[in-house]
């Protein structure tokens, strides 16, 4: 008699050749480093949206326009080498990840760009982000972009990719201007730093949420672990801690929210 295996198998999904294609653009030269950030306005600033409408507003909408504001403000980090040129961007295309559940009802990750999202207030990336979580994304030119590169042989791919990770030009068009992945999910209520590949000048990866014990009588506080990679070929220390710095106390103080919550 046969025992029954204690393993199961399925086909690998062709969308993970793509995923692989685009962490090969990782930078040669990234340095990693982390930060923390205040979030207790801004955690509870969604619960009173989520009691007053019913209707959660996601951390993730929130985070990518608090990138979008600091990157807008540094454009140091919006900054790629081309050749014997740099070129500085003027907008925060921010590549970032929603978890899309397939119709097999396994999850993968899906690829979206918020482009310009220094200029998009947090419902209107809100609404991107539920949209692409809802909605039919192979209609979108990015993704049908995508696919179309995933179709080619892959020595041939291999060959894309080199050029569009050494044309800073093209990489905005099939990915963005800087990168913001979230492992953040319910429970994940624990210090938890993640550092994320690099395809960009720089990339962001939020954790876990922490709660620390109040200090001085004051109320618990609400941290959040926040990863970050950068090309040092491109970007020294200071510019980066500007960028830092404003992306911190952007958060801190939940400004990005400011007009959100005023309005309820």
């Amino acid at each position: 008699m046969t025992a029954a295996p204690d393993f199961t198998e399925r086909p690998w999904p062709p969308l993970r050749d793509l995923i692989l294609g685009m962490l090969s653009l990782h930078r040669p030269l990234t340095f990693h480093g982390m930060i923390e950030a205040d979030v207790t306005r801004i955690m509870d600033g969604l619960a009173t949206l989520r009691r007053q409408d019913r209707q959660a507003v996601s951390l993730h909408a929130v985070l990518v326009e608090a990138v979008g504001f600091a990157a807008a403000r540094n454009p140091g980090v919006l900054t790629f080498r081309h050749g014997k040129k740099l070129v500085a961007f003027r907008d925060a295309d921010v590549a970032t990840v929603v978890d899309r559940k397939q119709p097999d009802g396994t999850r993968l990750p899906m690829g979206l760009t918020i482009r310009a999202a220094q200029t998009k207030d947090v419902m209107t990336i809100h609404a991107e982000l539920r949209a692409a979580l809802k909605g039919d994304l192979t209609q979108t030119e990015e993704v049908k972009r995508r696919r179309r590169l995933l179709r080619l042989p892959k020595p041939l791919r291999a060959l894309v990719l080199r050029r569009i990770a050494a044309d800073p030009h093209l990489l905005r068009r099939v990915q963005g201007t800087i990168g913001l992945t979230s492992l953040q999910r319910p429970g994940l209520d624990f210090r938890m730093v993640a550092f994320p590949p690099n395809p960009f000048t720089v990339s962001i990866a939020v954790g876990g949420i922490e709660t620390r014990p109040a200090v001085a009588g004051g109320a618990p506080r609400r941290v959040l672990s926040l990863g970050g990679a950068m090309d040092h070929a491109v970007i020294d220390g200071a510019a980066l801690a500007r960028f830092c710095i404003t992306l911190q106390q952007r958060l801190a103080d939940a400004e990005g929210m400011a007009g959100l919550l005023e309005a309820r």
